[in-house]
């Protein structure tokens, strides 16, 4: 008998375990860039701006995903995290752009009024990522009108697609200044077509404008090869440094996909030592993996050290991983350092006397 519930009891241990590695690859906060969408999945016309949909209209909370004035928030902590620091009414601000959500449709860019889209923006780029700023910052994040995934492969008319989202961005951002900004310091945030957006914000609105970059602390552009864009806005190269950028694109130790840009001159910075060497970082100081089913889970369970302008992650410490090893962990890219994200924004904030 006891032999028997010892194997039952190892039955659902590896039943466990092997769930929540398959919660962490179903991260559904973004498709990878370079995934090619099936035929059916993507428009069948050139780009019509006619066909663009409603432009959204910020001063409508509808128009925003998370927003400290909303009823309903979508950024939440993990439920087994507990934050003695947790701030409420913080001084600082982060501005969220979130990424590709929109992989399927005929058009070039989300309908804003799309409810079953904009949920899974909220459940998975929010909840995932933005979150990490709760707590710490406000959390404005827009929704807009995202181009097709298909716009990386069809520049023709991805460019055409890109500078519409791009206008949505910008104007909620602007909107966002003008009405919530209240002199309160920034963060920017974004992830893959995010980044995108967000570097061109920080590129052609607020490193232009005095105000906004004196109110900027730190720009957060992973997921993207981000070379440095502007004199004023260098790369991070240390744990606690402001007024600069932090951007990396994580993969599997060894893999670096052919259509990938690749140099030392594409910004990376280590998201466990968050410095910009090649020195492996040690496990120990890797603070846990945020899951699908909104746990941290593994804390000690990841090395990481750039190579060429990506972040190579060492075999994941995870009973039974091996099974389900992935090369390319675009997806994860906040997920994979959840709190270590958060906590050195905070030792960031507290080092430069924003606390």
């Amino acid at each position: 008998m006891s032999r028997q519930i010892a194997k039952r009891n190892g039955v659902k241990y590896i039943i466990r375990y092997l769930f929540y590695f398959i919660l962490l690859i179903n991260i559904n906060s973004c498709k990878t860039y370079n995934i090619i969408p099936e035929k059916e999945d993507t428009p069948k016309h050139d780009f019509d701006i006619n066909l663009s949909g409603d432009t959204p209209n910020y001063s409508e909370m509808k128009c925003w995903v998370e927003h400290p004035e909303k009823a309903d928030h979508y950024a939440s902590l993990p439920k087994n995290y507990t934050d003695s620091l947790y701030n409420s009414n913080s001084r600082i601000d982060v501005f969220f752009v979130h990424p590709t959500l929109y992989t399927k449709g005929n058009r070039w860019n989300a309908d804003i009024n799309d409810k079953k889209l904009n949920r899974q923006i909220g459940n998975a780029a929010i909840k995932n990522q933005g979150s990490v700023f709760l707590g710490i910052a406000n959390i404005y994040a827009p929704h807009y009108r995202q181009m097709h995934i298909q716009s990386y492969y069809d520049l023709k008319n991805g460019l055409q697609a890109f500078d519409l989202a791009f206008s949505d961005v910008e104007n909620a951002f602007m909107y966002y200044w003008k009405n919530n900004n209240k002199g309160n310091k920034f963060i920017i945030s974004g992830h893959s077509q995010g980044t995108n957006h967000a570097e061109r914000l920080l590129k052609e609105v607020i490193l232009k404008n005095e105000s906004m970059k004196n109110q900027l602390i730190i720009s957060y552009l992973p997921g993207m090869p981000i070379i440095q864009f502007h004199e004023e806005l260098p790369p991070c190269n240390s744990p606690n440094e402001v007024n600069c950028f932090l951007s990396w694109r994580t993969l599997a130790e060894g893999y670096l996909p052919g259509d990938w840009d690749s140099s030392d001159s594409i910004s990376c910075v280590n998201p466990i030592s968050w410095k910009t060497d090649t020195v492996i970082s040690e496990n120990k100081n890797h603070l846990g993996i945020l899951f699908q089913n909104h746990k941290i889970h593994y804390p000690n369970s990841i090395a990481a050290y750039n190579h060429n302008g990506v972040v190579w992650i060492k075999p994941i410490k995870i009973p039974f991983a091996n099974f389900y090893q992935m090369d390319n962990y675009h997806i994860a890219d906040y997920n994979l350092f959840w709190i270590n994200i958060r906590n050195n924004l905070r030792y960031r904030l507290e080092k430069n006397g924003y606390n």
